[in-house]
C-alpha cells in the first residue's frame, strides 16, 4: 500500500503552520479521550518541536493515559483532565489525532472563544474544524504525518520524539500488520530507528508487560464471548465492576477468531454508558457503522460511545452489523 508524502518544504500548509507559531504565547496540545499509542506519541513528539522553538506549552488529555506508555520520555508531562482539571483558557490550540473536536472531551472547556486551532489528523471520517487542517487520510498514523512535518520544517527529531513517533506508528498499524501499513509508514519507521529507537524495548513495554489485573480482565472478557449471525460476528465485553482502566487491544481477541468477519468489544464506563470498539476483517467499513452511533475511526478499526442499557446496545449493534454484512454480500455476491 502506498501513501501520500507531505514533506515538500514548499507545501503551503507547512508555511501556514510555521506562521501559526510566529508568537511565543503558550500553546495547548491535546488529543482524544481514551488515548492510544498514536494519541500519546503525537502529543509528546509535538511538544519536542515546541521546545526547539522556545514556545511554552501545556499537554492535556481528558482521560488517564495507559501506564504501559509510561516508559516514554515526556509521558508524565501529560495532564489528565479528569483528575486535574484546568481553570484557564488558551488562545492557541493544537489538536492531534482527533477526528472530531468533540473527541477531545472536557479539553473543549480550555478553548478561548476565538482561539486559533491547528488540527493534525489521519481519520477520514473527521470534521475539518481547525483554522489550519493538516489531514492526510492515507497516513497510517498521525505520528507519520508529524514526521513529515518535522522534516519539512527542519526540526531535529530527537530520541525522545523518535520513540514517541515510532510508538504511534507501531500501535496504529497493529505492529505493522494492518492494511494501513504503507511503504511510507515503513520508511518513516526505518528512519526513526536511525534516531535511536529501540523497537524491542517499545514492543516489550507496550505488548508484553501486562499487569496481572489486566490479564484477569482479558480472561473475563473472553469468558463473555458471544457469537452472532452464523459466527460471522464476535462480541466480548466488561462491566464497570471489573474496574479496568486500559482496554486498548481487547477487541483484537474477538477479531482473532477463525472465520469472524466483524468483532466488537464493549466496556461499561458507568451505568448505562459504554465504550465500544469495532474491527473488520472484510470489506465492511466499520467507521461507517461507528458514525451511525456518533463515533468514527477507520475502515478496519473504529469505535463509539453508547448511552443506554446493554441489551439495547447489543440488539442495535448486531442489527446494524447484519445490515452491513448483507449489503456487503450483495455487492460481492
Amino acid at each position: 500500500m502506498e501513501s501520500k508524502r507531505l514533506n515538500s518544504k514548499f507545501n503551503p500548509i507547512f508555511v501556514e503552520i510555521r506562521k501559526f507559531f510566529v508568537s511565543r504565547e503558550e500553546t495547548l496540545v491535546v488529543s482524544h479521550f481514551f488515548p492510544d499509542g498514536d494519541a500519546i506519541g503525537s502529543v509528546i513528539a509535538f511538544s519536542g518541536m515546541l521546545e526547539q522553538w522556545g514556545i511554552p506549552y501545556t499537554l492535556a488529555i481528558d482521560d488517564a493515559c495507559p501506564e504501559k506508555y509510561s516508559f516514554l520520555d515526556g509521558f508524565s508531562s501529560i495532564i489528565n483532565l479528569k483528575s486535574t482539571p484546568l481553570n484557564r483558557k488558551f488562545d492557541r490550540v493544537v489538536i492531534l489525532d482527533a477526528g472530531a473536536i468533540s473527541r477531545i472531551g472536557s479539553a473543549n472547556d480550555l478553548l478561548a472563544p476565538n482561539c486559533q486551532i491547528l488540527n493534525i489528523d489521519h481519520h477520514f471520517t473527521g470534521d475539518i474544524y481547525g483554522n489550519i487542517n493538516l489531514v492526510n487520510t492515507d497516513a497510517a498514523a498521525t505520528s507519520e504525518i508529524l514526521f513529515d512535518l518535522f522534516v519539512a520544517l527542519d526540526i531535529e527529531i530527537t530520541k525522545k520524539m523518535a520513540m514517541a513517533l515510532f510508538t504511534g506508528i507501531l500501535t496504529d498499524t497493529g505492529r505493522f500488520r494492518f492494511a494501513n501499513t504503507s511503504s511510507h509508514a515503513m520508511h518513516v519507521a526505518a528512519e526513526l530507528l536511525t534516531k535511536g529507537v529501540d523497537p524491542g524495548l517499545l514492543t516489550e513495554n507496550i505488548y508484553y508487560n501486562l499487569p496481572v489485573s489486566q490479564a484477569g480482565a482479558i480472561a473475563k472478557a473472553l469468558n463473555s464471548l458471544e457469537m452472532h449471525l452464523g459466527d460471522r460476528v464476535s462480541m466480548i465485553g466488561l462491566a464497570s465492576s471489573d474496574k479496568v482502566t486500559d482496554t486498548e487491544g481487547f477487541v483484537e481477541y474477538a477479531a482473532s477468531i477463525k472465520d469472524v468477519l466483524l468483532a466488537a468489544f464493549y466496556c461499561e464506563l458507568e451505568p448505562n454508558l459504554y465504550k465500544v470498539s469495532l474491527r473488520s476483517r472484510c470489506d465492511v467499513d466499520v467507521s461507517a457503522v461507528a458514525n451511525g452511533f456518533g463515533g468514527g475511526g477507520h475502515k478496519k478499526a473504529s469505535g463509539f460511545r453508547f448511552r443506554g442499557d446493554l441489551t439495547s446496545l447489543k440488539a442495535k449493534l448486531i442489527g446494524t452489523l447484519e445490515k452491513y454484512l448483507d449489503a456487503d454480500a450483495l455487492t460481492h455476491g
